[in-house]
């Protein structure tokens, strides 16, 4: 029996803001005292009233805006209803029937087209920690921190089909969420959750229609699991996958899957039973009475639209059809908004004396083979950078003495001019003295000549390493090469 795979994500996303979402409690309870940061709101407490936090729901439109969705003129909160003891009021203000924003799509770098099915605004819910004691019976703990801190909720529509689609789609939103500043994204920080929800139907025997799957004819359709806990986006390709493996093989082997969330041990990198899978109608959704209705006017969408800036699929398209960047190159680059600033200033120092292709392209060259090598603590000046990558392209120094030139000047803070004119000093007072050095180098590696005049051509590059070791770097290493096979003859 064949098998399609049928993928939704659901990615939770806390927003960068200083308050929570409905009261004025901070929101950097990272690693702050437990229960620090709670307030008669968060913590649920009877008479205790909700006021929506305007920048949060900006943030939340932004993201709808960088994903092409279509953006409410009217925003409805509703209560969303479960008991468990992370959910204080016995509810969670969130949305249902209205999203803030609704069908919109990213396409992936394979070409691919994920649609969106909506984006709505709600509150994040308490942490939980569960121990246990030799001495007394397993308890929990209780967070409140994090309760009510602003989170956006991306849905996709049930359209991808396998596990690399959804860490690529992941990965996307994480770029765009820290592009625009609307989160740092950190899935270790819990500041980014990814769900999948996975189901394998019978080739032939289904349809997508509307974003949502239907059984063709009597066909009965599998049910779907959600995973929880995935806490890397690398994590949530290995969820997949080893869901979908679970999944065809129960099939196999005459069992029917049941609908129900998992968790994913990432110690075991496998998928653990957690409970069985809710649906809508057991949150008893109702409209949230505490909230008014909040209109959102087209000059409110406008001004939000000009927070958006060329978001990385719009850079990786540019840096490739206007200066000949690599695909790879121009996805690594483009993956911070910080690294292709760098790149783009760089670019831009080199264009001053090289053509536009060439500048691009060795700005590229030396971010990925040597500032990402050498950057620590303190940014690499660009300045310097530039300065040295055009002696390098004159011939005046090679790209391993540069290199050794600048991680010298970070680590001892030294000025890279001052190195540059001792340096060219240097070649000038070895240029004299060249041929007396070659010769003592050929003196000294009479096998190597040997080698080199018996047809051995690579000796080349071993006698050119040794002139410019005897100089320290301070040579052109084509005018090295040259007077070698000028004295060889």
């Amino acid at each position: 029996m064949e098998y399609d795979t049928i993928i939704g994500l659901e990615i939770h996303v806390q927003t960068k803001t200083n308050s929570k979402m409905f009261c004025t409690c901070p929101t950097g309870y990272f690693q702050k005292e437990p229960n620090s940061h709670v307030c008669p709101v968060c913590m649920g407490l009877p008479g205790a009233l909700p006021v929506p936090n305007k920048r949060a729901i900006e943030l939340c439109m932004l993201m709808g805006l960088a994903t092409d969705c279509t953006i409410a003129n009217e925003i409805y909160f509703d209560r969303k209803h479960y008991f468990y003891p992370d959910l204080p009021k016995g509810y969670q203000i969130s949305q249902y029937k209205n999203p803030i924003c609704s069908d919109g799509s990213v396409t992936l770098p394979n070409g691919f087209e994920v649609k969106i099915e909506r984006i709505h605004q709600e509150e994040d819910v308490a942490k939980s920690t569960h121990h246990t004691s030799t001495s007394e019976s397993d308890y929990s703990l209780i967070d409140y921190n994090k309760s009510g801190v602003p989170l956006i909720e991306i849905v996709t529509k049930p359209c991808i089909r396998t596990a690399k689609d959804a860490k690529d789609f992941a990965t996307q939103i994480r770029q765009i969420a820290r592009y625009l500043n609307i989160s740092d994204a950190d899935m270790e920080k819990g500041q980014m959750r990814c769900e999948p929800n996975i189901s394998i139907q019978e080739k032939g025997r289904w349809e997508e229609k509307d974003g949502k799957i239907l059984p063709i004819g009597d066909y009965e359709l599998n049910p779907k699991v959600e995973v929880k806990n995935i806490g890397s986006i690398t994590a949530v390709e290995k969820a997949i996958e080893f869901e979908v493996e679970r999944l065809t093989k129960e099939l196999g082997e005459g069992r029917k899957p049941i609908q129900q969330t998992r968790g994913w041990n990432a110690n075991k990198n496998i998928t653990e039973f957690q409970r069985s899978k809710e649906t809508a109608d057991d949150y008893r959704y109702m409209p949230e009475p505490d909230i008014p209705v909040i209109e959102v006017s087209n000059d409110d969408i406008e001004r939000i639209k000009s927070e958006l800036v060329e978001l990385p699929h719009e850079k990786i398209t540019r840096y490739m059809n206007d200066w000949g960047i690599s695909q790879y190159a121009a996805e690594v680059i483009s993956a911070s908004r910080k690294d292709a600033s760098y790149f783009e200033k760089l670019q831009t120092l080199l264009f001053e004396k090289l053509e536009a292709k060439i500048a691009a392209q060795e700005a590229a060259n030396w971010l990925m083979g040597t500032v990402f090598a050498l950057e620590g603590d303190k940014e690499i000046d660009m300045n310097d950078l530039s300065l040295l990558i055009m002696k390098f392209k004159e011939g005046k120094i090679t790209k391993g003495k540069a290199e050794e030139m600048l991680k010298d000047c970070i680590s001892n803070n030294k000025d890279i001019s001052d190195e540059l004119d001792m340096f060219e000093k240097s070649a000038s007072d070895n240029a004299g003295n060249i041929q007396d050095i070659v010769k003592q180098v050929l003196d000294n590696n009479p096998k190597a000549v040997s080698d080199y005049k018996g047809g051995k051509e690579a000796t080349m590059g071993f006698l050119v390493g040794q002139v410019m070791q005897a100089t320290k770097g301070a040579s052109n290493p084509n005018d090295v090469k040259n007077i070698l096979i000028e004295l060889l003859k």
